[in-house]
């Protein structure tokens, strides 16, 4: 987007959230935002993002202690490890693929390149599970790192299942 207006100015103005998970933009995020958002991803490239945003706040003069880190992490439950990784596999075979998506043109391509994913692929990438608790920690772990909010986004369609059981056996055992 080149350029923008907001017609009707609010009292408070809103923050301004950048999404990236690049080195490049993320350091622009923090000269030039309220905050981040970002994807899941392996705790060193999560580090490297959090220190290029504070650099740029500290480069525009704005302190990196109110800056805020907003996450989205991809994972699949399901009552059963077999239905968490099928879930995975038919709703959401990019989480297993180790590359760029950005430059895929097609549909088409995209659902052949899903063909070649393997259950494999997903490790380290999104965590799939039936045990709540392992999902807690992992979700507690992206807390401890310093996340301000973490948005969670269970790929199968057992979405309501899903609700329930982590509205009682995740969300309340997390704490930053």
């Amino acid at each position: 987007m080149e350029t923008t207006r907001l017609w009707t100015m609010p009292e408070v103005t809103p923050p301004l959230y950048i999404a990236t998970a690049g080195p490049i933009t993320a350091r622009k995020a923090g000269a030039l935002a309220d905050g981040l958002i970002t994807v899941g991803a392996p705790e060193g490239k999560l580090e490297m993002i959090f220190e290029k945003c504070r650099e740029g706040c500290r480069e525009a003069g704005n302190d990196p202690a109110k800056f805020k880190f907003i996450l989205q992490l991809h994972l699949s439950w399901a009552p059963t490890d077999e239905q968490a990784l099928a879930n995975a596999m038919t709703e959401w075979p990019n989480g297993g693929m180790k590359f760029p998506k950005q430059d895929i043109r097609s549909p088409h391509d995209l659902e052949q390149m899903a063909k070649l994913v393997r259950p494999e692929d997903f490790a380290g990438r999104m965590l799939i599970s039936s045990d709540p608790e392992r999902h807690r920690a992992e979700i507690q772990k992206f807390l401890d790192m310093g996340f301000h909010q973490v948005y969670l986004h269970n790929v199968g369609r057992n979405q309501a299942e899903w609700i329930d059981v982590f509205g009682r056996d995740v969300l309340p055992k997390l704490h930053s």
